[in-house]
């Protein structure tokens, strides 16, 4: 982790950019200090940031090394094995 200690503000920067306050997407799952809803709304953040920085990559604009989605993906897994937690998540447009 890239924090040395996870409270309200860290929780909050977590929800908002994963990839500051965690190094990996299975600390997440790791961390006691989270409820597991919670978890999978940060693992679902990391998702869709780095389908994000995919995207760009594909336009050519860099936005630096898209995370590992085959690490976010078996993070996910573990807490949410059928999917079912964000079961609507996915039909939110990701391209505008």
């Amino acid at each position: 982790m890239k924090v040395s200690s996870l409270g309200a503000a860290e929780i909050e920067q977590a929800l908002i950019s994963p990839m500051s306050v965690f190094d990996r997407p299975d600390e997440v799952v790791e961390t006691p200090a989270l409820a597991k809803i919670m978890k999978i709304e940060i693992l679902k953040r990391w998702e869709l940031d780095a389908r994000a920085l995919a995207r760009a990559t594909e336009e050519n604009m860099s936005g630096g090394v898209p995370p590992d989605m085959d690490a976010v993906n078996a993070a996910l897994a573990k807490l949410d094995p059928e999917g079912k937690a964000f079961a609507d998540f996915n039909r939110a447009p990701t391209k505008l």
